[in-house]
């Protein structure tokens, strides 16, 4: 079994200076469900890091191999396992979570954009949960909260709001992944733990 999904850091990770700017230019649809495939494939790539050192189990286990009824085929499961792996913060968790509902309507509707009032409803609470991260990482002393809360009143009026929105979070996670790239532990092998642990 090989992996045959993109690796993210080495295919898809545009580089830390070029975030932004290569996802900017993409029509709504595309954002969005772009933005969601890359967290998919970054948290594979996160998780694997920490995954006992087994590459044929790795890649079916995540369904790397293209396998989707993989059990971390999805991207709610690798959320999920991503925040149990202590990967990600119960906060990170929400708002990736929210991300992937949205990608959802996006992916299973004809007609959508982010002036939907369902995609809308989605925005509001992402950006309650962003605002609700900076607030507490900056111990209450988040200065820029009220724009958040400017922002979020005017969501549903222009695409380019939701689509900035997103592309700001989008690209924050970005880096963080990127960073937690280069700490992620691996689990220790058992066999190895088991032989000491008798010694």
């Amino acid at each position: 079994m090989t992996w045959i999904i993109e690796k993210w850091f080495e295919e898809v990770f545009p580089g830390k200076q070029n975030i932004f700017r290569e996802y900017q230019n993409l029509p709504s649809r595309e954002l969005m469900i772009t933005c969601a495939a890359v967290i998919d494939v970054a948290l594979a790539e996160l998780i694997s890091l920490r995954l006992r050192d087994d590459k044929k189990e790795t890649t079916e286990f995540l369904g790397a191999n293209g396998d989707g009824r993989a059990p971390l085929g999805s991207l709610g499961s690798k959320i999920q396992m991503a925040y149990l792996l202590n990967i990600i913060s119960k906060s990170d968790a929400e708002i990736l979570k929210a991300i992937k509902n949205m990608r959802n309507i996006f992916a299973h509707r004809v007609k959508v954009d982010f002036k939907n009032k369902l995609v809308v409803k989605h925005l509001k609470k992402l950006a309650l949960l962003w605002r609700n991260l900076s607030f507490n990482f900056f111990d209450g002393k988040f200065k820029d909260q009220s724009k958040i809360d400017e922002l979020i009143k005017k969501l549903g009026t222009e695409d380019e709001i939701g689509e900035g929105l997103l592309l700001a979070i989008f690209a924050v996670y970005q880096a963080y992944f990127h960073r937690l790239r280069e700490i992620i532990v691996r689990v220790d092998n058992f066999k190895n733990n088991f032989t000491q642990q008798r010694v």
